[in-house]
């Protein structure tokens, strides 16, 4: 639902570099003009597939099989090696306009640990008796995809698997499945398989399903299954990882929604604030909570904080928010075991008047859409010392929000010896 400006992302890269040598060699493709003053290249290429999730990994991969084209600029085959590592050290070529591809032998078919890389350089012109360097970059021609499943299936299904397809194939993830699927650009379709023990002892199961209707090359599609016996309820969310265009796509028995990629008005809420900690010193135990009102999960990552307009602090990590859910963001992880973020010392709550403001990432993180404000210095809110600010229970509503009447400290010890209640239901504040 979140959706984020494009970043760095989650990112693969390919650097050929194309050097010019002196010496020479046959053309398969086309006899060399004795008669030309040739120009020379020396092919060698170097690969490094870096993944950037929660934790940095750096990944070799083999080049040696892969494909490399040189071909004038008119798309004709000029040179062409099966494989990388057949290639000579020096390479004679007649004088004129070209550029080259690189490919990675892969097929289609979808299949774990799978990774198809391409690249095409700009076109170059090479003289007579001139030596050219030209770079070439790749990138991962196919996508990716990864299923996790939420403690609620973990805790309530005796066995579940999801199959992702294509018109070329299909991989399961069985229930403990971590690595990636790779799949070619066309739709792509999701079946999650969910067994569960009805009363007389016997197994009932159900299938949910959702689509990615238009992959695209280079990104990380992270599939969240969540389903709970308890609501009745099931449904399967799309991250969008590799970049800060995170789009989540929300399937359950009603279909398939697939959201505009901004987290709407109201859909977050800020719910309780910690600004004036007694069992701790401000530095350690500030925290402010949020809440999904929002009948969909939320992926967190780039919601922006801000404080009188100005941005304080960008959410760094991938979070999903489910609906009903909250959330306690801290200055420190001393500030409450319900801490299930910590911005540092990006942001610093007054203790006398501030405003807290949750926004979209927009373009720049400064252009976003506002999600959610509430300015507690303003009259009628109360004031909390060693207590947090608790928004009434029945007042959770993105207007209501902004009206101090709606607010009263807690009551209500946690862990430090303070008063709220961090990363759960709030109170109702009595009149």
């Amino acid at each position: 639902m979140l959706k984020l400006q494009k970043p760095t992302w989650v990112s693969y890269a390919l650097s050929i570099l194309i050097l010019a040598c002196m010496n020479a060699c046959e053309n398969p493709l086309e006899k060399l003009n004795p008669d030309k003053n040739q120009g020379f290249l020396n092919i060698e290429i170097g690969l490094e597939m870096k993944i950037f999730k929660s934790n940095a990994r750096l990944q070799a991969v083999n080049t040696d099989d892969f494909l490399v084209v040189i071909k004038k600029a008119n798309d004709e085959i000029y040179l062409s090696y099966n494989r990388a590592v057949d290639i000579p050290s020096d390479i004679p070529v007649n004088p004129g306009d070209y550029y080259i591809e690189v490919e990675s032998p892969n097929d289609v078919n979808p299949a774990f640990d799978n990774p198809k890389y391409y690249g095409r350089s700009e076109v170059f012109s090479i003289a007579p008796n001139e030596l050219k360097s030209v770079p070439v970059s790749a990138s991962l021609a196919n996508c990716m995809v990864s299923v996790n499943y939420s403690q609620n299936v973990i805790d309530q299904f005796t066995d579940f698997y999801t199959v992702v397809s294509n018109g070329h194939g299909s991989v399961t993830f069985a229930s403990d499945e971590t690595r990636m699927g790779y799949f070619d650009l066309i739709p792509i379709t999701i079946e999650s398989h969910l067994s569960f023990l009805l009363g007389d002892g016997s197994i009932d199961s159900k299938i949910i399903s959702g689509e990615i209707p238009l992959p695209e090359a280079g990104t990380h599609y992270e599939i969240h299954i969540d389903s709970s016996l308890d609501q009745g309820s099931m449904s399967i969310n799309l991250l969008i990882d590799e970049s800060f265009l995170v789009e989540i796509i929300d399937v359950n028995d009603q279909g398939t929604t697939i959201n505009d990629g901004a987290i709407a008005y109201g859909d977050l809420l800020i719910t309780e604030i910690m600004y004036n900690p007694s069992a701790l010193s401000d530095t350690e135990g500030e925290w402010f909570e949020i809440y999904n009102a929002s009948n969909q999960s939320i992926d967190i990552f780039e919601l922006v904080v801000k404080q009188g307009s100005v941005v304080q602090h960008i959410v760094n990590e991938h979070i999903l928010l489910e609906p009903q859910q909250y959330l306690a963001l801290g200055r420190s992880l001393n500030a409450s075991t319900g801490i299930g973020y910590v911005y540092g010392s990006d942001l610093t709550l007054t203790n006398t008047e501030d405003e807290i403001e949750l926004a979209n990432y927009g373009t720049d993180g400064i252009d976003g859409q506002s999600i959610s404000i509430v300015n507690y210095g303003i009259p009628g809110f109360p004031v909390g010392t060693g207590a947090s600010l608790n928004l009434d229970l029945n007042a959770f509503d993105v207007d209501l929000a902004q009206l101090g009447e709606n607010w009263c400290t807690s009551t209500v010890v946690f862990d430090t010896g303070d008063l709220g209640s961090p990363g759960t239901t709030n109170e109702v504040c009595s009149q």
